[in-house]
């Protein structure tokens, strides 16, 4: 099995893990959370701060914190906003090439950096990562 597909499987079980740990823990009482602001966007990425248990989510145009009983505490919207892939990094530089247009974020990675305690995430827009603290 390649590299690729290794890392594949395990955040797989790993994310499947977690759907069994919430529904095990939370048999009892199951919270869930929409926003009317992102409705029918796809889940993305997860990941769990397992010092604080907070859950950190990224789906289309936006981020969530959820704590331990899945109460959202913080959203960060992060699209859709005008870009283009031929268009330099940073947003501000000048595209003379082509045109930007309001384009969907989709989240590439999520990370958490323990260290500095950030959360790390990575779109398709601007060819940038995104620090959230």
């Amino acid at each position: 099995m390649s590299d690729c597909r290794r890392a594949h499987f395990v955040c797989s079980l790993s994310v499947l893990s977690l759907y069994l740990v919430l529904i095990t823990v939370g048999a009892q009482s199951w919270t869930t959370f929409t926003d009317e602001f992102n409705a029918g966007a796809s889940l993305q990425h997860l990941a769990v701060d397992l010092r604080t248990g907070r859950l950190y989510v990224s789906t289309t145009n936006r981020l969530y914190q959820l704590d331990e009983r899945l109460t959202v505490e913080a959203t960060v919207t992060t699209g859709p906003q005008a870009d283009n892939p031929f268009c330099p990094p940073p947003p501000t530089a000048d595209c003379h090439d082509a045109r930007r247009v309001p384009t969907d974020a989709v989240s590439k990675a999520l990370a958490l950096d323990e260290r500095d305690e950030r959360l790390i995430a990575c779109t398709n827009l601007f060819q940038v990562l995104l620090f959230v603290q």
